[in-house]
């Protein structure tokens, strides 16, 4: 062993915490590897990939038959969907052409907030079904006139066929200034944010 062997091994020892500890004894070392190599444990049986993946397809199943009697049931009952009007906004509440950065915050200030799809334009006359809900009652379905894209000011959203969109909503008004919109990924994640998603 040389010098630096040395150095190294006595500067390893100096910063070993445990260095002014006595060493345990072997036969306590000797008795407690007995203990540990005799004493039986039962171990949870691990499901093999086979076997976790065999209830997959029957938990689709279900949730598949419950979806169906969730909509079909009601109807079979003569149930018909509740419809609501919601007016577009006459001018976002945009005064001078500005708005506040869409938040969290001034999401869970609104009566209504819900996700939906549009299922029909007729004219003017948008209908959205309500397909998720985060704040307020809302009806089974939403009517709401359309806006010209093009001479909006846009403070209003306008709805294309088969589009899914998140809207906000107080006094009977969808809110513009970006509150509502399609459902998109960054829009979708302040709604998430602002109602637990």
């Amino acid at each position: 062993m040389d010098n630096n062997d040395r150095t190294l091994r006595e500067q390893l020892r100096a910063a070993d915490p445990a260095r002014r500890i006595a060493p345990l004894p072997e036969t306590w070392l000797d008795h407690r590897m007995e203990q540990i190599m005799s004493e039986t444990t039962t171990t949870p049986a691990v499901p093999t990939r086979s076997t976790r993946r065999a209830w997959l397809p029957l938990a689709g199943v279900a949730a598949a038959v419950a979806i169906a009697a969730a909509i079909a049931v009601p109807l079979a009952l003569g149930g018909t969907p509740t419809v609501e009007q919601l007016a577009q906004p006459s001018d976002g509440g945009i005064a001078s052409g500005s708005c506040m950065p869409v938040s969290a915050e001034g999401l869970r200030d609104q009566e209504q907030a819900f996700a939906a799809r549009v299922i029909a334009v007729d004219g003017d006359t948008v209908t959205l079904e309500v397909t998720e809900r985060f704040a307020g009652t809302v009806a089974d379905r939403v009517e709401v006139q359309q806006v010209d894209a093009l001479s909006s000011d846009f403070s209003g959203v306008p709805f294309e066929l088969g589009k899914s969109y998140l809207v906000s909503a107080g006094d009977a008004t969808i809110r513009g200034c970006g509150l509502s919109g399609t459902n998109s990924p960054e829009l979708r994640a302040i709604y998430d944010e602002a109602f637990g998603g």
